[in-house]
């Protein structure tokens, strides 16, 4: 489950998110940072070194074949 943990203590502000995988964590931590302001600390969980899982479908392109002779 994808959550986002926001915890306020002493005036700093700790974002934590779970169950993202790649990049997409720090994409997501992108609206909240420019409220705060300065990014004091950034640790990245192994989470951030996975790659997402990708679905992909290939569907044939159709298409009329024409031959032309001469």
């Amino acid at each position: 489950m994808e959550q986002m943990i926001i915890t306020i203590k002493d005036g700093r502000v700790k974002v934590e998110v779970e169950g993202v995988k790649g990049v997409r964590c720090v994409e997501l931590t992108q609206a909240i940072e420019k409220l705060i302001g300065k990014v004091g600390d950034r640790c990245l969980k192994n989470d951030f070194y996975r790659s997402p899982k990708i679905e992909q479908s290939i569907y044939p392109k159709q298409f009329k074949s024409e031959k032309i002779f001469r």
